[in-house]
Formats: C-alpha cells, structure tokens, sequence
C-alpha cells in the first residue's frame, strides 16, 4: 500500500463572481504521506481555505482530482475531520456529549463510545470540564473540544482551517504544543492552513507555500527540525533561518499579486 494519504492532481478551483468567473486555485499538484503533518501558508486570497474546502470534500474542484488512499474525494466524510477557526461547538451539549457527537453516528457500540470519548478527553485536558457548558469555557478550552470532536472518529487526516487565529499568543503557543502533542500519539495526517509562519514552521514536517491570483505552489519545503519540539525550537538558528527564507516567498508573492492589481 502506498504511503501516500492524501494526493491532489491538477487540481483547479473557479468561483463566479458578480457575474466573472474568476480562478481562485490552478495545478495544485499536492502529495501528503499518511502519518505527516503538513502547513500550508500564503497571503490572504492564495486559496488556503479554499484548497481546505476541497480536501474536506465540502466543495468540488472545476478541474483535477482529490484522492484519499486512492479514493476520490466526492463529499464529507468520517475519514477526514475538520477543525475550523471559530471552535464551532454545540451550545446546549456539555463537554462531554461535543465530542461525542460524531461517534452518535458511527456504527459502534456504547462501550467503544464510551472509550473513545474519555481517552480524548484525557488527552486534551478536558476531564474536568466533561460536564461543563459551552458558554463556561474560554476560547481555548472551546478550540479542544473542537478538537477532540474531530479525533474522536478517528479520520485517517486532520484538516485545521487557522484554528488558533483568535486566541491570543500564550494560548496559541498552548495550543500549539497540544497539537503537536496530539499527533506524536495519534499519528493522524495533518493538513492544516495558517496565515502564521512561524506556526507552520513549529508544527509542520513541510511547509507549502501558495502563490496567489490565482493560488498555486510557489514552493514546498521541508523542516528540518526534530519532531519532538518544545516552544525554546524557536529561537534556534535552524528554526530561524526557515521562517525568514518562508516569510520572504510569501511577502514576493504578494508584492508580485499587488503589482500586477496595480498595473
């Protein structure tokens, strides 16, 4: 079996708008190995979201493939979990039934439910909270439950859509090491998209850079960190020195999209 989770072949993304169709992503050729984690950055209007969306099968690309295992991607499912910017999380359920509420739907018994939801629980730091509400918890402790939902289905690729763009710096950088954490132990693909370069860089194992007008791959670079890092990785010279070589392509992309919208 390949080791490939996750592929995107010549895939294209036109949306209409008032009445123009215009190209949001173009030959996004993309490979992301199973157990991998992977960020995807570029300025605003590159297609990050967009490229997420695809992935997540909440939309259809106009041209080319999405395949996951050798599957194509034709709509939601289990397989992959989504984890958006917002937390979303039901108001009027506890903790507890949040994270259950994807297992609701599998067909899998009350034990393995039950299973489930406590080990993931105990692994986001939400045991104590089980009970609580929605509206008694802090941006933060909402984004863990965002993400224990999403792992407790246990889908074969993780999507984050900049999931910790609204919480302040210390935690972000909480949250940071949660997710990293998360992975070594579960080893689910991650394919998350950031506006934040030196997030993609502590997180990922690569780092794919969006061209935009239209999106596409400027560059795909790999991080030459340890996966087993701590927040002190960032004053690292090697950690440095990536950050300002990713910051730099997506400031030249920019600048190239501003140009050309100047001209």
């Amino acid at each position: 079996m390949s080791a490939e989770a996750l592929e995107l072949v010549g895939v294209g993304k036109d949306f209409r708008r008032r009445g123009t169709l215009v190209r949001a992503l173009e030959g996004i050729d993309l490979r992301i190995d199973r157990r991998s984690f992977v960020c995807v950055v570029g300025a605003s209007g590159s297609g990050k979201s967009t490229l997420l969306s695809l992935v997540a099968g909440l939309s259809r690309p106009t041209t080319g493939t999405v395949r996951l295992d050798g599957r194509p991607v034709t709509g939601p499912g289990p397989d992959r979990g989504l984890v958006f910017q917002s937390g979303a999380v039901y108001p009027w359920r506890t903790v507890e039934r949040n994270v259950a509420f994807g297992l609701e739907l599998l067909p899998i018994s009350r034990a393995e439910r039950a299973r489930r939801v406590g080990w993931y629980l105990d692994e986001t730091g939400l045991t104590p909270l089980r009970h609580a509400l929605p509206k008694q918890l802090s941006g933060g402790q909402r984004q863990r439950v965002a993400i224990a939902r999403a792992l407790a289905c246990e889908p074969e690729v993780l999507l984050l859509d900049e999931p910790f763009g609204a919480l302040d710096v210390q935690t972000k950088e909480d949250m940071q090491l949660l997710i990293r954490r998360i992975w070594r132990d579960t080893r689910t693909t991650v394919l998350m998209v950031t506006h934040d370069v030196e997030e993609a860089v502590f997180l990922g194992q690569r780092v794919v850079v969006l061209a935009s007008d239209p999106g596409r791959i400027a560059a795909d670079i790999d991080v030459d960190l340890p996966d087993d890092r701590d927040l002190t990785v960032k004053r690292a010279p090697e950690f440095i020195a990536v950050r300002g070589r990713i910051e730099d392509l997506v400031r030249t992309y920019h600048r190239g999209q501003v140009a050309r919208a100047s001209a």
